[in-house]
């Protein structure tokens, strides 16, 4: 029996002017938040911000928690994940124009959509999950 190994990462969601920035994978053909693994001595909020901004290209600031979501996957090196993601509400802290830093396997594009267009488009049900709790922010 393989072993479950366990990942920890945290990512954001950008709200601005009735719309998410989603990252839209080309290769994978899939549409989520932009996320990546903590990595150590990190705190959460500090790999968000480092993360989105990484792989968004923008300067973000975080306005509230958005808390947890587990999953787990099996990855193409056949071992299988338990994935722990923190997700932070977040805006942008300037008008700059967006700069990524994206890895070579980062093959996505920045993807600006409103609520409606995500609750249809995102791909993976805790992408899902953290809209809804974006909406419960956004429209008490």
């Amino acid at each position: 029996m393989n072993s479950t190994t366990q990942k920890f990462s945290a990512g954001g969601v950008i709200y601005k002017d009735g719309k998410v920035l989603t990252i839209k994978w080309l290769s994978r053909n899939s549409i989520e938040f932009p996320k990546g693994t903590i990595e150590q001595g990190e705190k959460s909020y500090e790999t968000a911000i480092r993360e989105v901004s990484e792989e968004t290209g923008y300067d973000v600031r975080i306005l509230h928690p958005l808390g947890d979501i587990t999953f787990e996957f099996d990855w193409d090196d056949g071992k299988h994940y338990k994935k722990n993601v923190t997700y932070f509400l977040m805006e942008l802290a300037n008008n700059n124009k967006p700069r990524p830093r994206r890895e070579i396997n980062e093959d996505f594009e920045n993807y600006w959509i409103t609520i409606e267009e995500a609750e249809r488009l995102l791909t993976h049900n805790d992408s899902l999950e953290i809209l809804k709790r974006v909406i419960v922010i956004i429209r008490p």
